[in-house]
């Protein structure tokens, strides 16, 4: 056949596509991708040449190779040679699979292959090829994007006499390898999960053949790779939000991952879980059949099959939440901070500063513990073992609504580092007088020495002094350079509204990527290297930055992002959001004793300096802190837990697992020096790191991992999850029971007793608490129904208008009494 065009339409057709004529051209569905529109033009060129474009963005290779053509197919027919070589025929089915603008570096490890020896190869064609050189041709082949649409991995399938043999390949941070994908592997065309909407249907397969055989009849599916044992090392948190349907294949192994993909993605907050058997749909399905038998079975007929589908799934019930994860909010409980392990006088502070404002007291920790690890900055490191040290650098997040008290918390937590600020640019203001008359006295001698012609050196200008920083706002990487090589143990960077710290974009003309890899570096404390735009460099070689800032939970939600969640930057933060609670006036305060014990404390931690030698012109070096016997006993055991319970995570989860075990040694770090700081007297030697520190340091990462679930939780949930859970804080505030009359007083998302019951029997309905009737009440009870929270909320009693019942022991959520009418709107944070 002569006509390129012709040679794409036929083997279009051959391939199950329809083209259709568009203007002078023809269009179809894209063999590349799967397509529910046209979204492929073919037209022909000024030269007779086939012009192809998908404008879904397959390559060109890709649109040929899916349909079994070469680049040489789509020219005027040169049927022996092309470019001076010898064209080789090309098997049916055979795609060209060349990657297309890999992301550099894009979460991928270089995984070894038993098949090849540990090879790697330059593009993922090159290791289908080699595969195939092996295996012969290939029955079928599924390709894995990350959330930017990239490729980055794939899954081939040859069908042998006895059975399917499945090979993985996977992207490397340069190349591409025959190995499977590292953990939290993205789930199938993610792009398109990504673009549905929380509250929309996405349907779960076990396996690519089945997932691409819903998406053939119209559904929106997916499926995790590498085999029905390998769902928890898929990223779930896509389906947050969303209503989940999961077809198992029809088998005792399907049943199985059902289970798992049902857990996983209710932990991951999906709105909804559904587990669908297709046998329903053809009573004589055979032992293993999945979605691709039951389209096969059904001759393929599109509408019928997706109309029968969707019907099942909506009278299908929707899977109970596990006891830990009530199904009318993923979000676990939020448990105190464990104010307990900090050394005095910072948690005598932490107490009083939260009793004095009226927050949690993770609101003056967080920041508090931020402005200890920059006041030891780069002095110190931790030594775990050699060549393991983690630095003192510590970003937190506090988390709340306008009008929950961050910033006047941010305020007094930070109030000895802005103390110290303020009085060294004092002392930097009357340097600076000084200096302009000891240029108005060099200006002078400068025109004597001039006017007198002498063959003397000239008289050295002063130089200008330079002001003793010890945090700043500024969060450009150049302005951030030049402090620190100026103020070489570093800084703290305290930021009251932290969105603007995540706008990356307005430093890097719109692509963002070059702040936050120096942020990603600056968590380490590594070498910081700046190009300045106005000419010349600016090496630090240890760039120690400390972060403390708010956020509200929308603004972080969009910040995040999915950019900012795959680069590490989320799982870098130490956050807190607990609940809300209403303000109320309180006579507390600080006492003075303990504001300038603390004081006292940070400016010992700020007296050390760097260990130098003779023409060190860095700055100097962190001296080291070593584990002693008892603290590296206790440092092995936590690390031995910690890795095993990051290997049965996921997604965000994992990722943040992975940074919380070093987190811990940092905050030992932290806690170890300001015992010594405080001078405690149980610390027994100030040189190496002890049980106690390493205990405290334990317990504050545990911490932050639990509030990391519940932060991820929040930020994935739908608007009914949203308010559900407000409605759940606010029975809580009450103590873990409301009647509904009461609930109308504590809030004003409630007119009348009757809007207010209606909604407490949703929560009883989706089994969040019961209802205790007048009956149950008993003598002298109130005669009125009142609502109790289930224990899984961590209220496990009621209290009346009269007193305690019997029912459990009283506990205080909020660690501070709240009024009856709060005035606040209960789906707030």
């Amino acid at each position: 056949m002569s006509d390129p065009v012709q040679r794409i339409l036929t083997a279009l057709r051959k391939h199950g596509h329809e083209p259709q004529r568009a203007g002078d051209g023809w269009a179809s569905r894209c063999p590349a991708h799967d397509d529910r529109n046209p979204s492929l033009s073919i037209n022909t060129g000024d030269d007779g040449r086939a012009l192809v474009n998908c404008h879904a963005g397959c390559t060109f290779d890709e649109v040929c190779g899916a349909i079994g053509l070469r680049r040489a197919d789509l020219f005027p027919d040169d049927p022996n040679r092309r470019n001076g070589h010898a064209l080789k025929p090309r098997r049916r089915g055979d795609r060209d699979t060349t990657a297309r603008n890999p992301a550099r570096g894009a979460g991928c490890v270089t995984v070894a292959s038993v098949t090849t020896g540990g090879r790697t190869f330059l593009t993922d064609r090159d290791a289908v090829a080699k595969l195939e050189r092996g295996q012969g041709p290939r029955s079928a082949m599924w390709t894995y994007h990350n959330a930017a649409g990239e490729r980055v991995g794939l899954v081939v399938r040859w069908d042998t006499p006895t059975g399917k043999d499945v090979r993985p390949v996977s992207k490397t941070p340069a190349s591409w390898c025959i190995g499977g994908m590292p953990t939290r592997r993205p789930l199938y065309a993610l792009p398109d999960v990504l673009a549905t909407k929380p509250g929309e249907r996405v349907y779960i397969t076990e396996g690519e053949k089945a997932a691409h055989a819903a998406r053939s009849v119209g559904l929106v599916a997916t499926t995790s790779a590498h085999g029905s044992k390998s769902a928890s090392k898929a990223d779930w948190s896509p389906l947050a939000g969303r209503e989940v349907v999961i077809l198992p294949d029809h088998d005792k192994a399907g049943e199985r991952y059902a289970d798992d993909v049902a857990r996983l993605c209710i932990a991951a907050g999906a709105k909804s879980v559904r587990i669908v058997r297709l046998v329903e749909l053809w009573a004589r399905m055979p032992e293993g059949g999945d979605m691709a038998d039951l389209v096969e079975h059904c001759g393929g007929d599109v509408d019928p099959i997706r109309a029968e589908v969707e019907a099942l799934a909506d009278k299908t019930e929707p899977e109970a939440a596990t006891p830990d994860a009530p199904e009318t909010s993923a979000v676990p409980a939020f448990k105190p901070f464990p104010a307990d392990v900090l050394p005095e006088p910072i948690r005598g502070f932490v107490t009083q500063a939260a009793k004095a404002i009226g927050c949690d007291s993770s609101y003056i920790a967080l920041p508090m513990m931020s402005g200890l690890a920059s006041a030891i900055g780069n002095t110190h490191r931790i030594e775990l073992k050699p060549g393991w040290t983690e630095p003192a650098i510590v970003w937190t997040a506090i988390i709340g609504e306008s009008g929950t008290a961050k910033s006047p918390a941010l305020e007094l937590a930070l109030r000895p580092i802005r103390k110290r600020q303020h009085d060294a640019m004092k002392e930097h203001a009357e340097a600076m007088k000084q200096h302009a008359d000891a240029l108005a006295m060099h200006e002078r001698d400068a025109a004597h020495w001039r006017k007198s012609k002498s063959d003397t050196i000239p008289p050295a200008r002063p130089e200008a002094p330079l002001a003793d920083r010890c945090w700043t706002d500024d969060a450009t990487t150049e302005a951030l350079a030049v402090l620190l090589e100026q103020n070489p143990r570093g800084l703290l960077m305290v930021r009251d509204e932290l969105a603007g710290w995540f706008n990356f974009d307005r430093y890097a003309g719109g692509k963002g990527g070059g702040d936050v890899a120096k942020w990603l570096e600056m968590f380490g404390g590594r070498a910081m290297v700046v190009d300045r735009k106005g000419g010349g460099t600016l090496y630090v070689p240890r760039a120690s930055v400390s972060i403390a800032g708010g956020i509200q939970p929308q603004t972080l939600r969009r910040a995040l992002g999915i950019e900012n969640t795959e680069n590490g930057l989320a799982s870098r933060l130490l956050m807190a959001c607990p609940p809300r609670k209403a303000k109320r006036w309180t006579e507390a305060y600080v006492n003075a004793e303990t504001e300038a014990a603390v004081a006292s404390v940070f400016d010992r931690l700020f007296r050390p300096t760097m260990e130098t030698d003779d023409g060190d012109e860095s700055g100097g070096r962190p001296r080291l802190v070593t584990l002693a016997d008892d603290g590296k006993a206790a440092w092995v055991r936590f690390y031995n837990e910690h890795a095993a319970e990051q290997a049965e995570l996921s997604g965000d989860l994992s990722a943040a697992w992975s940074k919380l075990e070093g987190y811990a040694a940092r905050l030992a770090l932290v806690v170890h020096l300001t015992r010594r700081a405080a001078g405690d007297a149980t610390l027994r030697d100030p040189a190496r790191v002890d049980e106690a520190s390493i205990a405290a340091g334990v317990a504050l990462a545990r911490w932050f991992g639990d509030e990391a679930r519940r932060v991820y939780a929040i930020l994935g949930e739908s608007d009914e999850g949203r308010e559900s859970r407000g409605l759940v804080e606010v029975v809580q505030r009450k103590g873990g029971n409301v009647s509904g009359r009461e609930l109308v007083q504590a809030s004003r998302a409630f007119r009348t007793v009757a809007d207010a019951e209606e909604a407490l029997s949703a929560l009883v309905e989706a089994g969040a608490g019961s209802w205790v009737t007048p009956e149950q009440h008993g003598r002298g009870q109130p005669k009125a129904r009142r609502f109790v929270l289930s224990p899984v909320y961590g209220v496990n009693v009621y209290r009346n208008a009269v007193g305690d019942t019997g029912i459990g022991n009283a506990v205080d959520v909020d660690g501070v009494d709240t009024p009856t009418n709060t005035g606040d709107g209960w789906g707030e944070l």
